[in-house]
């Protein structure tokens, strides 16, 4: 009887194991797929604080390391090219993903977390006394015409 009782704990411990390393192995994020398309958001500042992230592209670099292609403007004042732009550092650890990279002509680093399926939050340093500053962003549903 014991043995017959021990055979079924070991048969439901073992699915539990199964269950568990399936959902694991869902949750984790592909950035060369989460990260491309247009993403609006604002940095908390006085004045015009709307800005548009646009990621055209995202490739493998090495393990849990990927080259992101785009564009970081004032909202409003993005560049009518689909290709090119800079390149962003993208990276995962303990199953984040992260993205930085230097503003433009202001050479003022940007550091995100991808937070959810659409949301980008993190920081960029103005420098001097302003230092760092919020800024968050929203992945934005493709246009009508538009190729994701």
């Amino acid at each position: 009887m014991h043995s017959i009782v021990r055979f079924y704990l070991a048969i439901f411990g073992l699915q539990i194991l199964l269950i568990s390393g399936a959902t694991f192995s869902f949750a984790q994020v592909d950035p060369t797929k989460a990260l491309v398309g247009r993403w609006d958001g604002q940095i908390e500042i006085a004045g015009n604080s709307q800005r548009t992230l646009i990621i055209n592209s995202v490739k493998a670099k090495g393990e849990g390391e990927w080259v992101a292609r785009g564009r970081y403007s004032i909202a409003g004042h993005e560049s009518k090219e689909e290709t090119g732009g800079q390149a962003m550092s993208v990276s995962s650890k303990d199953n984040d993903v992260f993205v930085e990279f230097v503003a433009g002509g202001s050479k003022n680093p940007v550091r995100l977390k991808l937070v959810g399926d659409n949301k980008l939050e993190g920081t960029i340093d103005l420098g001097g006394r302003k230092g760092d500053r919020t800024i968050k962003f929203e992945k934005m549903a493709p246009k009508a015409g538009e190729v994701k």
